[in-house]
């Protein structure tokens, strides 16, 4: 065949000068539920990338190509049915910087490869007869993480990539198959500018604290006689967290001049101070966790009654689970299921989640993000005094607390809407509460929950609960259940230990 000479596509390649390629997985964000999974891109390196930057190396994005107007349920729901086309698109990888690691707040993973410039140059090859085309996209399976599989596999069609990823490609597990299959020569850990920021935070007493933030706000605080009376170190690590502070909500918000001349102002000041330098302890890395698909057995008694119990579930992480690997505070749960056989009553469907998301996001002086959580499904429970079988949706946002370095706190302000066949309406509402505390002990995390719902009807549920996760593994686990529930006419107990797989 005669070589052909394409111009644009010698021109592209040259601009993009690429030697080396690395796997780039941006890590889960707590309060976007969209990114709870991650996600993965490819960078592209030129020879020298060790003497310069990364950031002006070129990443290749696999994406849905969506509509801007759509609102988030719209997204949801085409993404999951494969409403939106998929498309490849090259791009600086500065700007997946500014994306991920400053504006979503996601600490970003770089895993190079140990590919050849010659592997590098034909997964290229191929990126640029994929250009304009448009592919099935579906948010579990023929995804970002699952495509950029296919181009890794295309040079080594020796390793076993794809055909891991049958049902799902949850990005956190692809990220698993390239390090077992060998192909990571090293990895970097870029920690977001929120990680920076809450390293800080952290490394300070609460008096610089406050008067960090309080300089945030007036810059008149650097004349106050409190300010004056510390040591130059000390001023320099107020003006420090004040102006990292600054930064840091001018990335998030739209520019205001008054904000951007106190931020100035705060640089001049540090440029004549010391401040230390804060190091971001390095978590462990993605792969590194428990796999996200979890099977259990456990027995335990309700009311006198005892039962054994099968559970399953798609996917992902629980606040209880393992943590190691997963980020603290998020929970997304996706088609949970407990089957039941009761010794007096047989095989019941005991629950049924569609989804169930938890979003722990700690509070301090400085930052003030709401937590959050939602849950759709289906369960057994009392009620008037009867066991019962509904179908409900539940909700609430609130705050959360970091007591100690292991310990929170949370609460939420929740409502609830059931279709209970033993109420007269279809469905009835009732508004509650929920408070808790969540301890991360060596040996596995455990938590105190109470809750409760005040029906329109003037029927009521209290529940408190005592969960302990023991960390056998990193995929095995034993978990402990204690809960105790009330009513208006009646009340029982719960309580179960069982065995949990993560495959």
């Amino acid at each position: 065949m005669p070589v052909a000479q394409c111009t644009d596509y010698l021109e592209w390649r040259k601009q993009v000068n690429a030697h080396s390629v690395s796997l780039i997985f941006p890590a889960t964000a707590l309060n976007s539920p969209s990114s709870m999974f991650g996600h993965t891109l490819l960078r592209f390196d030129p020879k020298d990338v060790e003497g310069g930057s990364d950031w002006l190396s070129y990443a290749l994005n696999f994406g849905a190509n969506i509509n801007n107007d759509d609102n988030s349920v719209s997204f949801a729901f085409r993404g999951l049915a494969g409403g939106y086309p998929g498309v490849y698109n090259m791009m600086r990888y500065f700007e997946k910087i500014k994306e991920y690691n400053r504006m979503e707040n996601r600490d970003i993973w770089e895993y190079k490869l140990n590919y050849t410039p010659e592997e590098v140059d034909l997964i290229l090859t191929h990126v640029w007869e994929l250009k304009d085309i448009n592919f099935d996209y579906y948010f579990f399976d023929e995804n970002c993480a699952f495509r950029l599989l296919e181009l890794l596999e295309l040079v080594r069609p020796e390793v076993n990539l794809t055909e891991r990823f049958k049902l799902d490609a949850i990005p956190t597990n692809t990220v698993r198959a390239v390090v077992e299959e060998g192909l990571v020569e090293s990895t970097h850990f870029r920690p977001s500018e929120l990680a920076e920021l809450h390293a800080r935070i952290d490394s300070l007493p609460k008096s610089i604290q406050r008067l960090g933030r309080a300089l945030a706000d007036d810059i008149e605080v650097m004349q106050s006689p409190e300010f004056m009376a510390l040591s130059q170190e000390q001023q320099g690590e107020v003006v420090q967290i004040a102006y990292s502070y600054l930064r840091y909500v001018q990335l998030q918000t739209q520019r205001d001049e008054e904000m951007a001349k106190r931020s100035y102002q705060l640089l001049l000041a540090l440029n004549k101070l010391s401040s230390k330098k804060v190091e971001v302890a390095r978590p462990d890395a993605p792969e590194t966790g428990h796999k996200t698909i979890t099977a259990g057995i456990s027995a335990g008694e309700r009311n006198d009654d005892v039962f054994q119990q099968v559970n399953y579930r798609v996917t992902y992480h629980d606040l209880l689970d393992n943590e190691k690997g997963y980020l603290r505070g998020a929970q997304i749960i996706l088609f949970n299921t407990e089957l039941r056989h009761y010794n007096n009553d047989g095989l019941k469907l005991n629950r049924f989640d569609i989804v169930d998301i938890t979003s722990l996001s700690k509070r301090n002086l400085f930052l003030k993000p709401l937590s959050w959580k939602v849950q759709v499904g289906y369960e057994r429970l009392y009620s008037r005094g009867d066991e019962v079988g509904v179908l409900q949706l539940n909700g609430g946002a609130g705050h959360s607390y970091e007591i100690t370095d292991d310990v929170e706190v949370f609460g939420f302000l929740t409502g609830r809407v059931e279709h209970n066949k033993q109420y007269n309406s279809i469905l009835e509402p009732a508004i509650g509460a929920e408070t808790g505390l969540l301890y991360y002990s060596p040996i596995g995390a455990q938590k105190l929950d109470v809750q409760g719902y005040q029906f329109l009807n003037d029927d009521y549920r209290v529940r408190a609960s005592f969960s302990q996760n023991f960390n056998i593994a990193v995929d095995h686990a034993i978990r402990l259940s204690v809960a105790q529930e009330w009513h208006d006419d009646d009340d029982f107990y719960d309580v179960s230990i069982g065995y949990r797989y993560y495959f």
